[in-house]
């Protein structure tokens, strides 16, 4: 195998820090200094901003086009990056460096140079581009697998048989160790592995001297440098919190401590944390941290193994506190019911709770925590409520059978109606934003009291209520609101996630904005009795 050429890759890098630096369109000023401002308009239309369907020539190559490629086209592209040629724009997509450049991101050249940001619609629909697509160019040989690439069984017998021999102690080639998994990470990251067995012009063909790789064997050692995380978990010693991101931070955590368990085929509790979704709605509804500072009521994670530390614990909650999971964009239908808005913070507190159907206590192998565990657990027969067992036990009126079981309070007849128009219309893992949202009028039996309901009065209720802090009525409620955020037993505190108070609710999505803005709103009235 030939060395690799690294004067060659080192020259050349700072060209690629030129990728977005020489880019000096501004959005704005394009448009604002056309004679022809009423006939301009946005390369995509920015107002609906429908991410449902995202191409790369209906939606991306446009805005680029507007935006970027009067800088990286021609015979002298900017940073020699031509962002006419698919291969260029996939190469900045997949490095992460075209997103970076957008964002504005510490660490990347804005782009556009010496302007504002593209809109959060183009930087939305670029990013839902990158995240859907494949990069990778499919081999062209009919029995190259690569369902199951992996080091040991895939990548490392091709560098045996095609590089080690070379790339090895005592001298090896170009002082690269491919035995060493330091220095193989490093040219699977940095781009030079890649670009040799491919011979682009940068870097010197490998191997040296014999027949090139074949397109599959390129392609599963690009597969497998795609979806490996080379980077090694956070040196803990300084804590350094300036620029945390998923990639960088928190996912080489979840690597070191959580995926062995949390991994597909069987992902322990059925969270897999290698998928994206997962981890987002455990960041969200306060599990994942519960699980790691071991609060009571979550399962201490990791399991069976020494605690995270506080400075680990405390990079995954700065993420969390950092990070908007949840697509804009997606409207509310007043005659649909959400799972993920309505139904799912219906049963956590009423009966995903602390000794019944949480996770740990699983009464009658039944758990109500997460969609996941409703339908695998419940007994939902989509579009048929009387067939559902769910529906059964909560329309059920003797004391004895119904749930949530005596001394706790049953369900009210609206509160049964969403969980029966729920299972009538498919019984979805559904979710909605931009809810028509009044907190100007607001009232307690209206507004305040409804939300109590709903995400609050199943564990605080009944003879021990969770933390000793009872929400049945209008006094109680108003005790809770009369105590400032940060102080135990505070209303506002424990929804908006204040520091010193334990967030809430408990096992469940944080309210959305338009509630906690309703009751910030009733407090701020003098939480009146109306």
């Amino acid at each position: 195998m030939k060395r690799f050429d690294l004067s060659v890759f080192i020259l050349s890098f700072p060209g690629l820090f030129l990728l977005f630096y020489s880019c000096k369109h501004v959005p704005d000023e394009v448009i604002l200094n056309n004679e022809n401002i009423d006939t301009i308009k946005p390369p995509i239309d920015t107002i609906a901003c429908d991410s449902s369907n995202v191409t790369y020539q209906g939606i991306v190559f446009p805005i680029l086009n507007a935006y970027c490629i009067s800088c990286h086209s021609g015979a002298t592209p900017s940073g020699a990056l031509d962002f006419t040629d698919y291969g260029d724009v996939a190469y900045v997509a997949q490095s992460g460096q075209l997103s970076g450049s957008l964002n504005h991101k510490e660490g990347f050249v804005p782009m556009p140079q010496d302007g504002g940001k593209l809109s959060a619609c183009e930087i939305a629909m670029i990013e839902k581009w990158i995240s859907d697509t494949t990069f990778i160019v499919p081999p062209d040989t009919t029995d190259c697998d690569t369902s199951f690439v992996t080091y040991q069984g895939t990548i490392l017998p091709i560098l045996q048989a095609n590089c080690i021999s070379c790339h090895a102690p005592p001298i090896p080639g170009g002082g690269i160790d491919l035995t060493n998994w330091a220095d193989l990470a490093f040219v699977a990251q940095n781009g030079i592995l890649s670009g040799a067995i491919r011979h682009d012009s940068l870097y010197s063909p490998m191997p040296k001297d014999a027949p090139p790789l074949t397109s599959c064997e390129i392609t599963l050692i690009e597969k497998w440098i795609q979806d490996t995380t080379f980077i090694a978990p956070p040196d803990t010693t300084g804590c350094d919190s300036s620029f945390v991101t998923y990639p960088w931070t928190v996912f080489p955590i979840f690597e070191a401590n959580c995926i062995s368990c949390h991994a597909p085929p069987t992902p322990q509790a059925g969270i897999d944390l290698t998928d994206f979704t997962d981890v987002a709605f455990i960041a969200q509804n306060g599990s994942l941290m519960g699980a790691i500072k071991h609060l009571t009521g979550y399962v201490p994670m990791p399991d069976n193994a020494p605690p995270l530390t506080s400075c680990e614990i405390g990079l995954i909650q700065k993420w969390i506190n950092d990070t908007t999971f949840t697509e804009p964009g997606i409207p509310c239908d007043p005659d649909t019911v959400y799972f993920q808005n309505t139904v799912l913070p219906l049963l956590q507190s009423s009966c995903g709770t602390t000794g019944c159907h949480d996770p740990i206590t699983h009464e009658h192998d039944v758990i109500l925590t997460s969609y996941y565990y409703v339908m695998q657990t419940a007994e939902v027969q989509p579009f048929q409520p009387e067939e559902s067992k769910l529906w059964e036990v909560i329309a059920n009126d003797f004391v004895s059978d119904r749930m949530p079981p005596a001394p706790s309070a049953p369900l009210n007849a609206d509160q049964k109606q969403i969980i029966y128009n729920w299972i009538s219309q498919g019984a979805l893992d559904n979710n909605c934003e931009n809810e028509p949202c009044d907190s100007v009028n607001v009232t307690f039996s209206g507004s305040v009291f409804p939300i109590i309901q709903n995400n609050c009065y199943g564990c605080h209720s009944g003879a021990s209520p969770g933390g000793g802090i009872s929400l049945t009525n209008y006094n109680q409620i108003k005790t809770a609101g009369a105590i400032p955020p940060g102080n135990a037993g505070s209303l506002l505190g424990v929804i908006t996630w204040t520091s010193g108070n334990l967030p809430m609710p408990q096992n469940g999505n944080k309210l959305s904005d338009c509630n906690i803005a309703r009751i910030r709103k009733w407090i701020e009235n003098g939480m009146p009795d109306n």
